[in-house]
């Protein structure tokens, strides 16, 4: 996924831990070069030594070609690479995963979206189908998979028909809403913002805030509304900043260095350089790999 667009985070115990990895035993006379286990991988993927990772699940998988968790981390240590072909890589390993094992929703899940977004990117009605069915699949499987959902929520609104179903965009939102109410909002939101429809989006994150004054993803959306419409800027700031003050209620939320980094766009916006420079300083702070925030930096220097 040429050279990685992601650099190696330093740290002691990946260090550590590739040392045990590459590190050689003297045995009669000779160096064993054992095959790293995929839990030394899977955890290499977790400290985001993403090539450090790569090369060794390649290792794994050469010695073990089933390993379905080493093919599945595999495809997702490609999806974090630029290039062109990077994204179709991975889906190929993706693929495998679920080959090896048909009925594992996490698997299926990630390589439903990865298709998807193949398919958007080559417009590539086989793999919109592909990764229709896939998540569809893993929804069935796991009827609380809410990243599923949202995948397909989004893929029926966005699809051309036949593809594309307003009926079945609904039904997953319904889901989700029944599930976790916070989401379905920002969904919700994030639609209206497609269709330039500023005034609708800010009122349901009003809505949202009334019944709670510390929403986190409507104070997001607020911001993330204000930066799409150019209205409200201030507003927008004032949205962000108490966000970087709470805790993401879910896996699926922005994260506090994204915050950070919309917070950054925002002072841009507002022609406050110093307090942009130092907000996505915040961003790469908490993640070295937000790729945004360090070429927003980058461009402010």
């Amino acid at each position: 996924m040429g050279a990685p667009d992601y650099a190696p985070v330093k740290s002691g115990r990946a260090a550590r831990l590739l040392l045990g990895l590459w590190g050689a035993t003297a045995v009669l006379g000779q160096v064993p070069d054992p095959v790293p286990t995929t839990d030394a991988a899977i955890e290499l993927f977790r400290a985001h030594r993403y090539p450090e990772a790569r090369q060794v699940l390649e290792r794994i998988l050469a010695a073990q070609p089933r390993d379905a968790r080493a093919c599945y981390y595999l495809g997702r240590t490609l999806e974090l690479r630029a290039e062109a072909s990077a994204l179709a890589e991975a889906v190929t390993w993706l693929q495998r995963a679920v080959e090896l094992e048909p009925n594992n929703p996490v698997y299926l899940g990630r390589y439903g979206g990865a298709s998807l977004l193949l398919a958007e990117r080559t417009t590539s009605p086989g793999a919109a189908r592909r990764g229709r069915e896939a998540m569809e699949r893993a929804v069935e499987l796991n009827p609380d998979d809410l990243d599923a959902r949202e995948g397909l929520l989004l893929f029926y609104q966005r699809a051309p028909w036949p593809l594309g179903s307003r009926s079945r965009a609904k039904l997953h939102l319904e889901a989700i809403r029944q599930r976790d109410p916070g989401r379905a909002t920002v969904l919700e939101v994030l639609g209206r913002i497609r269709e330039r429809d500023f005034a609708g989006a800010f009122r349901l994150c009003d809505q949202a805030l009334a019944r709670n004054p510390e929403d986190y993803n409507a104070l997001f959306q607020i911001g993330a509304t204000a930066l799409a419409s150019g209205e409200q800027l201030e507003r927008g700031v004032l949205a962000l900043q108490t966000c970087t003050k709470l805790t993401p209620p879910t896996p699926a939320s922005p994260s506090i260095s994204v915050v950070w980094q919309r917070l950054g766009t925002a002072q841009e916006k507002l022609r406050r350089p110093g307090e942009a420079r130092a907000a996505y300083t915040e961003a790469l702070r908490l993640d070295p790999g937000n790729r945004e925030a360090a070429a927003a930096l980058a461009a402010l220097m």
